[in-house]
């Protein structure tokens, strides 16, 4: 269970405090059950209700400092997602993005990128969802990097770009 003042990653809006625990008095709220109500850190006009027995896994606890690192770390060996097919593609980033997990968010990242760098030494158009996906994935990653790592969000790609650059 977490407690208010906690950062929790919620698998669509990314990381969130919880700022209250209650039952909710809003109508479409099951009145029996206790949620918690989720602030977006990086989403000044949001508000969310989960239910505190989180029984779909639509939070989980943010990284620590040390699993951060490692992660970067490990970034290189992680594997792009190797689905060709364009509409099979897009249904592998979709189920990548509902498991919450940093690794995977890393494989949508390295998959969309290196697709986009490809097209566009090709001379082609990107692809409309490689930069969906790509956008999501380094909000997530970067917010949930930030928080972990205590760093403002906007210095976090240039500090995994410096680390990797030297490793």
């Amino acid at each position: 269970m977490f407690k208010i003042g906690d950062y929790v990653a919620h698998y669509k809006e990314g990381v969130c405090e919880v700022t209250s625990i209650g039952k909710l008095d809003i109508s479409c709220s099951d009145k029996k059950k206790e949620y918690y109500t989720l602030k977006p850190l990086y989403d000044a006009g949001g508000t969310l209700y989960t239910p505190v027995e989180n029984e779909k896994r639509q939070i989980r606890e943010v990284i620590t400092s040390e699993e951060a690192q490692a992660l970067i770390e490990d970034m290189l060996n992680i594997e792009t997602i190797g689905v060709t097919d364009e509409k099979r593609r897009e249904i592998s980033y979709k189920e990548a993005l509902l498991r919450n997990q940093c690794r995977d968010w890393v494989a949508i990242i390295k998959t969309s990128y290196t697709r986009k760098m490809k097209r566009i030494a090709s001379g082609k158009k990107v692809i409309n969802v490689d930069d969906k996906y790509l956008n999501i994935a380094e909000k997530f990653l970067y917010g949930e990097l930030a928080v972990a790592l205590d760093m403002p969000k906007d210095e976090v790609k240039g500090y995994i770009t410096d680390y990797l650059k030297k490793n």
